[in-house]
């Protein structure tokens, strides 16, 4: 496109063509869209192997059948290129793939996690609890290739070229993340890890292999084994935090095998089986060489709430001094690691430099401003046990989800 001017110096008008400038690259914010879609695993046509059927126990049929929120982050970088680059230059997309009840993306702001990468994209896929009006049983919900690809084309990447690196369940979401790779709904070739975010069961009510399968009521032994027998780059990493949120204490190295909650599936035989593949990191016991450290993670993830609240729900001058002592003393949120890769500061070593001001921090006292001021959004629970489930991946997520 050409544009016309006058030179009114030269005596007579003369109009001289200017060349338009040089197009500037597009520059465009993160994408972040969502979008409602069936459960795969309901599905008899793509969930071909376990296949998720109903039952009166389990849910009503609506609720069952109900279509369910899917939510999608590009981050600037990767949609600004991929808009520019021409066909054939296109850019390729690290996809994680988060298994959770629904809220996450936004509650445990993953998204900042991913904000500043280049060629990620992070996707979560919801869950269904115990309790739900009209759900009896929980159950899971899956994600397949095509509804990825409907997501990418949703959030203006259509056709990019795409590899599932990462999923991650995290409490009931444990069950869509097994049941999506047991039916290899996506490909799973390019896997390179897999977690269990304090969320580790054997997964023994449904739905169920044949009797005479090697994992009837072991759907989580089974989704193990079909991703590291698939992928030749897949670790397995699981988080335990609370029980009984599915913490297994199999292993003669631990403290205390007479917990409240047994173990709901044995950690030492699948490390047995798989000694450089299972990373296991247990928070609240000792586990091999590392110490206990709940206590202290507890404080850093409530230091961490009262610190993203003040500004705003939270005035700083309310904040008891012991208190602010240890958020003054935070790294950065996302910065801590435990699975050594670099980058990240190692939170054992962390927790050992800062004894004095986490001693000093108090989490009665702490409770007593996140409760109230319900920091963690509609999750705010009076229990501080409970809060630990709620709240640690909002402060650990990014290491792990990371591709």
């Amino acid at each position: 496109m050409c544009t016309t001017e006058h030179n009114t110096t030269l005596g007579p008008q003369t109009a001289v063509s200017v060349p338009a400038p040089p197009a500037v690259p597009q520059v465009r914010d993160f994408v972040f869209k969502s979008r409602l879609y069936d459960n795969p695993l309901n599905d008899s046509s793509i969930a071909t192997t376990l296949l998720q059927t109903n039952s009166p126990s389990i849910a009503s049929d609506d609720e069952f059948n109900k279509q369910r929120q899917f939510f999608i982050f590009v981050p600037k970088q990767l949609a600004t290129d991929f808009v520019n680059a021409p066909a054939g230059s296109k850019p390729k997309a690290r996809v994680s793939l988060f298994f959770g009840v629904r809220p996450e993306m936004t509650l445990f702001r993953l998204r900042e996690f991913f904000a500043n990468e280049t060629n990620s994209v992070l996707i979560t896929i919801p869950g269904v609890e115990t309790g739900w009006t009209g759900v009896f049983s929980a159950f899971g919900f899956g994600i397949s290739t095509s509804i990825i690809n409907d997501l990418m084309t949703l959030a203006s990447l259509p056709g990019i070229d795409f590899s599932v690196e990462v999923m991650a369940g995290y409490s009931t979401g444990y069950r869509g993340v097994n049941q999506t790779i047991i039916n290899e709904l996506v490909d799973l070739t390019h896997l390179t890890r897999l977690i269990y975010l304090d969320a580790w069961y054997h997964h023994d009510d449904h739905p169920l292999a044949a009797p005479a399968s090697p994992y009837f009521k072991k759907n989580t032994r089974w989704a193990i084994d079909t991703a590291l027998g698939k992928s030749p780059t897949a670790n397995v990493v699981i988080y335990a935090f609370t029980h009984p949120g599915g913490v297994p204490r199999s292993n003669p190295g631990q403290t205390n095998q007479s917990i409240p909650d047994p173990p709901k599936e044995p950690i030492a035989p699948l490390i047995t089986q798989y000694p450089n593949l299972i990373q296991f990191i247990d928070f609240e016991f000792k586990f091999n060489t590392r110490p206990a450290i709940d206590d202290s993670l507890e404080k850093i993830c409530l230091a961490r709430l009262i610190q993203l609240g003040i500004g705003g729900a939270v005035p700083a001058a309310s904040v008891p001094a012991p208190l602010m002592t240890l958020i003054s003393a935070l790294p950065a949120r996302g910065s801590f690691g435990t699975l050594g890769f670099a980058g990240f500061t190692d939170l054992y070593g962390w927790v050992a430099g800062h004894t004095a001001e986490l001693s000093g921090f108090g989490i009665t006292q702490a409770m007593a401003i996140v409760v109230p001021n319900r920091l963690l959004d509609f999750w705010t629970d009076s229990s501080h046990y409970e809060m630990r489930h709620r709240e640690f991946v909002l402060e650990l997520g990014k290491e792990p989800l990371l591709p």
